[in-house]
């Protein structure tokens, strides 16, 4: 696959995000499918729509169809519906918790039921030789990294620009080791973070919302996983995609070991996260947000320079 094909993806999706989630807009407000301020956690000032990430889905979905369509390679077909099938389906889940809050175990058993099924189309790790093992890391890699965009999803433009980031980041490295269809959707996913964040950029005119959270995370999770840096051994090879999602994963890690500190449950919505707290030290939204995207930059740049050095 040739650099402009990748362009081309890139771009293609970024356009019909950019459309799609401005017609979301459109149809929010006249639904009344939108988050009020509350005072509290919620502190914008108007009511925003939040099926931004169901025009995400969309987007990805249509893009990533055409793309198939156009390289007329039916096995591709196969390995887009063992990922997107399954993604659209914690999408949907997450829609369903926008709409009525479900209850935290119930999403939980849901997440871990269609990372399983990843894990069975062939999404897997086998970093330690042992099944079980094994099994047990990519399910919690999966489930672990959906759950973290979502907590991460917490300032305007937060969720949207790290997976732009890690996913660029993500594609370049699968191009060099020549896993194409793994760089076409990483770049067709950061294409589609681009197209919604140009409405979700601070002052935000939409959110994800956790289906869109969701939808992005699950993703994310999966072309990480389906990296395959030959010729980098452990523990350099398990770094990589840790390194490639370094914000959600370190975010998440301070929430919740501060939140058990505290005796509070690790899950309770809150603005106690990392962006909050260099808000509180003056920092804008976007000045925090951009703070958290520096340090991702170099996250990911050390683990393009790790996957480079071993091409």
């Amino acid at each position: 696959m040739t650099p402009w094909l990748y362009v081309a993806s890139f771009v293609g999706a970024a356009v019909l995000s950019t459309l799609l989630v401005w017609g979301s807009i459109k149809i929010a407000h006249r639904t009344g499918m939108v988050d009020s301020p509350d005072g509290g956690r919620k502190q914008q000032d108007r009511p925003i729509p939040k099926i931004g990430g169901i025009a995400v889905a969309l987007a990805f979905t249509v893009a990533f169809l055409a793309a198939v369509a156009i390289s007329g390679d039916p096995t591709e077909l196969e390995l887009l519906a063992s990922v997107l099938l399954p993604a659209l389906a914690v999408a949907a889940l997450g829609f369903v918790d926008d709409v009525r809050a479900l209850n935290p175990w119930v999403r939980l058993v849901a997440q871990f039921a269609l990372a399983l099924i990843v894990w069975w189309a062939g999404t897997q790790v086998s970093f330690t030789r042992i099944e079980w093992l094994d099994l047990l890391i990519t399910l919690l890699w999966i489930v672990g990294l959906t759950n973290a965009m979502n907590l991460l999803d917490n300032s305007d433009g937060l969720a949207a620009s790290t997976t732009l980031v890690a996913s660029i980041g993500t594609g370049i490295i699968a191009a060099l080791y020549g896993q194409f269809f793994v760089a076409g959707l990483a770049f067709a996913l950061a294409g589609i973070a681009l197209g919604f964040l140009w409405h979700n950029w601070a002052p935000a005119t939409v959110y994800l919302g956790d289906a869109g959270a969701y939808f992005l995370g699950f993703l994310l999770a999966i072309v990480t996983l389906r990296l395959r840096p030959v010729g980098i051994n452990l523990p350099w090879s398990a770094a990589i995609p840790v390194l490639l999602v370094a914000v959600p994963v370190l975010d998440t890690a301070f929430v919740v070991v501060r939140r058990l500190a505290e005796g509070r449950h690790p899950f309770t919505p809150g603005r106690d996260h990392l962006s909050h707290l260099l808000m509180d030290r003056g920092l804008s939204v976007r000045g925090a947000v951009g703070v958290l995207q520096g340090v991702l930059v170099l996250s990911v740049a050390t683990a393009v320079g790790l996957a480079v050095a071993a091409s």
